[in-house]
């Protein structure tokens, strides 16, 4: 729902690690998962709020995505968070600036809450940078309910070009500094 953005993870951290939440799994995405990559962005509904992924979404933007995030330089932590071994939601870190997704059927169920408080936990327990990133879109109400109950703080209104919706969009960018 934010654009995806962390910086100084190294590749081989980001194809072994793995978190485990009282409910998810946050795992490397997998070849396995393009289905459920392609069914959750193939909904404008979630992709609407998206600055990089393309509507309408299918199979082979799912395989570029895996492509891309394979070949990443080392300033990447993607994530899929998984429930029960299904992918429901992408998180990302890169360039010091947090992403994610969540598929529609799992909206209000506090899993993008969840997967923002550990990648955020686990950002922090493992790079000194001192701040994150983050921005939503303009009444996207529920990300930005999620990155305000994480911790970040609202700075300025600005715009973003958004794949999906083919033109500029409001946002509001945020930050999150490290505690103490």
């Amino acid at each position: 729902e934010v654009a995806n953005h962390l910086s100084v993870f190294f590749l081989s951290h980001t194809m072994t690690t793995t978190i485990a939440t009282r409910r998810l799994l946050l795992r490397p995405p997998e070849d396995r998962d393009i289905p459920d990559i392609v069914s959750g962005l193939n909904n404008f509904a979630v992709s609407q709020w998206t600055a990089s992924i393309p509507f309408p979404y299918g199979d082979d933007d799912a395989r570029e995505f895996l492509k891309l995030t394979r070949e990443a330089e080392s300033n990447l932590l993607r994530f899929a968070i998984t429930l029960d071994d299904r992918l429901i939601r992408v998180i990302s870190i890169e360039d010091l600036e947090i992403g994610y997704w969540l598929a529609e059927l799992q909206w209000r169920k506090g899993y993008g809450r969840e997967a923002a408080r550990a990648m955020t936990d686990h950002h922090f327990m493992t790079l000194d940078g001192p701040s994150l990133a983050a921005n939503y879109g303009i009444g996207n109400t529920a990300s930005r309910r999620i990155l305000l109950d994480v911790g970040f703080v609202e700075i300025s209104p600005g715009r973003e070009f958004s794949r999906a919706n083919n033109a500029e969009v409001d946002v509001m960018f945020m930050t999150l500094n490290r505690a103490g």
